[in-house]
């Protein structure tokens, strides 16, 4: 790989009252071995605009999830080729060469941010209006991912280097505070037209012995009116996407678990008869990952690439509609069972 200037995350330079609510929480004193291990993460990498730093300074989300992309292809032992500046992942994988091109889904003009430390007021809600939220998601989501496969059709998709490759979009939510309590809920609706309505079920669990239901929603509205179809993976609108990486548990969270204060991952699951399972063991970069493969791209992306024993990898049958997610050999799914016929409860 070939390696690019030092990149010095934390030397400022911009002045203070335009730093991001989480950078500056990250400069003190608490927070240095966190920052040692973004460090670790970002070694090598090129910054090839000269843009990098000033970004994660002043904006950070969408530079932090580059970084934790870069530090996770790292651990996976992915090639990198730098020789082009866009888009912003080329990769090589034994012989397969993919493309992935990272983005994030931001709050709404005038919707609360992310970073709000409000945390019990938000929180006290949460259960009671999960599906608000969620839907919510849906739509910044849809905005991120429909903007990224415009780029595609307009520019990218005709790059020499782009051409006839896996085309991987990965997508962190950033929308709202407790974003990463939405595990894969709209991100499945999006592209499979599959929603888990978990509100229901805590509303009244014994109504529903064998968990949370699953639904259709079909399209979502946004504030303007406008509609979004769901899922974009069931039909040939988004065939140009391979797959989408995803991963909501990529937080600063993440980074204090992997200092040696040796945070834990839990797994959870809900079983056939509602009952949560829990297993914990040490965290790793990959958790909270998931991989979502699109049965109708043109150029599919293997199995084998994110075939790891911590990262869920979601398929679906294009004729029967039957959908699956799989761990590697040693870990069972998380909230939603293995093996989920998608024709959900309310559709005939």
């Amino acid at each position: 790989m070939k390696k690019g200037l030092e990149v010095n995350l934390f030397e400022k330079l911009v002045d203070d009252n335009k730093l991001h609510k989480n950078f500056i929480s990250i400069l003190s004193e608490e927070h240095e071995k966190e920052r040692e291990v973004l460090n670790n993460w970002i070694k090598d990498f090129p910054d090839r605009d000269g843009k990098f730093v000033k970004e994660f300074q002043t904006t950070f989300n969408s530079s932090f999830w580059e970084i934790y992309l870069y530090a996770l292809f790292r651990e996976f032992n992915f090639e990198f080729d730098w020789k082009c500046s866009r888009p912003d992942f080329a990769l090589k994988d034994n012989e397969l060469e993919f493309i992935v091109e990272a983005t994030i889904a931001n709050n709404a003009q005038g919707k609360e941010e992310e970073w709000n430390k409000d945390i019990l007021k938000v929180y006290d809600d949460y259960t009671e209006t999960m599906n608000e939220k969620n839907i919510y998601s849906i739509i910044r989501l849809a905005n991120s991912f429909l903007s990224k496969l415009k780029k595609y059709r307009d520019s990218y998709g005709s790059l020499a280097h782009v051409k006839g490759r896996p085309f991987v979009l990965a997508i962190s939510p950033f929308e709202q505070p407790l974003f990463y309590h939405q595990y894969d809920r709209p991100i499945m609706a999006l592209l499979y037209n599959y929603y888990v309505d978990e509100e229901a079920y805590f509303k009244n669990p014994k109504k529903y012995p064998d968990g949370p239901p699953g639904i259709s929603l079909d399209s979502v509205e946004k504030e303007n009116g406008s509609e979004i179809m769901l899922g974009m993976f069931m039909d040939e609108r988004a065939k140009e996407v391979s797959a989408v990486i995803f991963n909501p548990l990529a937080t600063w969270g993440k980074v204090l678990n992997l200092t040696d204060k040796k945070g834990f991952y839990s797994h959870s699951w809900i079983t056939n008869k509602g009952l949560v399972m829990t297993q914990d063991e040490q965290e790793l970069i990959e958790d909270g990952l998931f991989v979502f493969h699109n049965p109708f791209a043109e150029n599919p992306l293997p199995k084998e690439v994110f075939d790891k024993d911590r990262v869920c990898q979601v398929f679906m049958d294009k004729k029967t509609l039957f959908l699956e997610q799989k761990y590697g050999s040693k870990h069972l799914s998380g909230r939603t069972s293995i093996g989920i016929n998608i024709i959900p409860d309310n559709m005939d």
